[in-house]
């Protein structure tokens, strides 16, 4: 071979790996130990430890007042009270991360948590009580 076929495997190889880097970059789970993903987003993994208390698939999109505050709203289950609704989501936003700043009872609807995501952006929990 000559030096540049060389080089030109060489080139081919580093585009390969760039293009792989690249594509494998956006990607929000990485694999754990058995080569299966593991979510790392701090939100899709607080949904599903939400899912306890709540009926419905996942958390609602929900338009905010404010452009920058993340807004979810979830029903929560008839079997649950919202005490201990509250102190199982306090406890599950401190356990990952979230800086929790307070809990509003909202009359005739639930509770609205206002914490901020471990990126510190704003974010708003809404529980609905549908019991009510």
């Amino acid at each position: 071979m000559k030096r540049s076929e060389i080089g030109l495997i060489l080139l081919t190889l580093g585009a390969f790996a760039g293009l792989f880097s690249v594509v494998t970059d956006g990607q929000e789970t990485a694999p754990n130990e058995d080569g299966i993903p593991v979510e790392t987003d701090p939100l899709m993994l607080i949904e599903r430890d939400f899912a306890v208390i709540c009926c419905g698939p996942g958390f609602r999109e929900v338009p905010s007042a404010s452009a920058d505050t993340i807004v979810k709203s979830m029903d929560l289950l008839d079997t649950i009270s919202v005490h201990k609704a509250n102190l199982y989501i306090t406890r599950t936003l401190r356990s990952h991360g979230f800086n929790h700043v307070v809990t509003y009872l909202v009359p005739d609807r639930g509770l609205s948590f206002l914490c901020h995501t471990p990126d510190g952006e704003p974010l708003r929990f809404e529980l609905n009580d549908t019991s009510r």
